[in-house]
C-alpha cells in the first residue's frame, strides 16, 4: 500500500471534525495553510497555494489532484472529495501570491469564487501588482470572482446555506477576509496574523518557512506590505476580530453553563504556521505588539530596501511568538494617528 501511495508536495493534518489543513511545501518557502471544510455536497476550501514544488520528484504536485485522489489515514484511508464529486467553494482570504496561485486548477470546475467586497479594485485592477505576482515574473491567473461578500454577511449558494460568517480585515490587503464556521467554532483569518513558528514541528517541512533574506530570526513575520497595507485600518481589524471573537466565548459560556469544558473557546486557523490556536488569547498578544510598536517602545531589530521603499522588523526578544515587518512610513503614519503630537 505504501508503495502505491505518490509522492507529494502537501501534507494534510485534521484541524476539526469537518476541516483539514493542507500545508504545500513550496518553492517560495511560503509553506501556505490551505484549509478544507468537508460539506455532504460541497467542500469549501480557503486559498489555493503557490502551485510550485519546492521538491522536483515529488509526483502529485497538484492541489486539486490531491485533494481528489490522496487517500488519507486520518479521513479512513479515502481522499478529501473522491473523484471531485462534491463542488468547490473557495474562499480568498486575500489575493497574494502564496494564496491564489492554485486557483486556475479549480477554474474548469466552474466553482463559487468568494471575496470580499470591501474594496473590489484592489482585485480588479492591476492584480499582478497587488498579488505580488508582478514581482515574482510569475503569470498572475486568472479567475472571476462570483460572490463578493459584505461584512458579517453568511454564505448562501442556490441549493445549500452554509453555516458561515465573514468579516472584512483590511489591514494586511484591504481585501483581507476572515470567515468564522460557526458550528465548529473556529475563526479563519488568512495573513492577517500568525505565530512566527509552528507548535508542532511538520517533519516533511522544512523549518524556515517564510525567512527573508538579510534579515535575522525573520520565519513567519506578520507583513504588512507596502502594497495596499495600512497599520490604522490593521488595528480597527483588530478590534473587531477581538469583539466578534469575545461574543462568541460568551455565547459558548452561555450555551455551556459555567461548568463547561474550559477548552470549548473559538480557535483560530491562520494562512501560516498557525492552524488551531486560541483566538482571543493571540489577538490580544498580537494587538498588544502592534500597539507597542506603533507606540514605539519595541526598537527596531533591521532595517531592509523592498522595491525602493525601506522595511522595518521589529521583535521582542529571542523566543518572541510575534515578529512585524513593515514599511517605515506605515508605521509613521500609524503613530501620527494614534500618538498625534501635543501642540503647543
Amino acid at each position: 500500500m505504501a508503495d502505491s501511495v505518490p509522492s507529494t508536495s502537501f501534507t494534510c493534518q485534521r484541524v476539526n471534525k469537518t476541516t483539514f489543513v493542507i500545508i504545500e511545501d513550496d518553492n517560495y518557502g511560503e509553506q501556505p495553510y490551505i484549509y478544507v471544510k468537508v460539506y455532504p455536497a460541497h467542500l469549501i476550501i480557503t486559498d489555493t497555494g503557490c502551485n510550485a514544488p519546492r521538491s522536483k520528484e515529488a509526483s502529485l504536485i497538484s492541489l486539486r489532484k490531491y485533494i481528489e485522489t490522496f487517500p488519507h489515514p486520518i479521513n479512513g484511508g479515502q481522499s478529501l472529495n473522491p473523484n471531485g464529486a462534491k463542488d468547490y467553494v473557495i474562499i480568498c482570504s486575500h489575493c497574494h501570491y502564496d494564496h491564489i496561485l492554485g486557483i486556475s486548477q479549480f477554474v474548469r470546475t466552474q466553482p463559487a469564487i468568494v471575496a470580499s467586497a470591501f474594496d473590489k479594485s484592489f482585485i480588479l485592477e492591476d492584480l499582478p501588482k497587488h498579488s505580488l505576482c508582478k514581482y515574482l515574473n510569475v503569470p498572475t491567473p486568472s479567475y472571476k470572482v462570483s460572490h463578493w461578500v459584505r461584512h458579517l454577511e453568511s454564505l448562501n449558494l442556490s441549493d445549500t446555506s452554509f453555516r458561515i460568517q465573514f468579516l472584512h480585515v483590511p489591514g494586511h490587503t484591504p481585501d483581507s477576509l476572515a470567515w468564522y464556521d460557526i458550528d465548529e467554532h473556529h475563526l479563519y483569518v488568512g495573513d492577517t496574523f500568525y505565530e512566527q513558528h509552528r507548535s508542532v514541528k511538520v517533519p516533511p517541512l522544512p523549518d524556515d518557512a517564510d525567512s527573508i533574506p538579510g534579515l535575522p530570526e525573520t520565519q513567519g513575520a506578520v507583513i504588512i506590505p507596502d502594497e495596499g497595507g495600512n497599520w490604522i485600518q490593521y488595528m480597527s481589524s483588530l478590534d473587531v476580530l477581538l469583539s466578534f471573537v469575545r461574543h462568541q466565548n460568551q455565547e459558548l459560556r452561555c450555551q455551556h453553563g459555567l461548568s463547561h469544558n474550559p477548552m470549548l473557546r473559538v480557535k483560530v486557523g491562520c494562512g501560516h504556521l498557525t492552524h488551531n490556536a486560541d483566538a482571543e488569547q493571540t489577538i490580544l498578544e498580537v494587538q498588544g505588539l502592534f500597539e507597542r510598536i506603533i507606540a514605539g517602545e519595541v526598537p527596531v531589530e533591521a532595517s531592509q530596501e523592498k522595491r525602493g521603499v525601506i522595511y522595518d522588523y521589529w521583535i521582542e526578544g529571542k523566543g518572541s511568538k510575534y515578529s512585524v515587518l513593515a514599511p517605515r512610513h506605515l508605521a509613521e503614519e500609524a503613530r501620527k494617528h494614534f500618538h498625534p503630537p501635543k501642540s503647543g
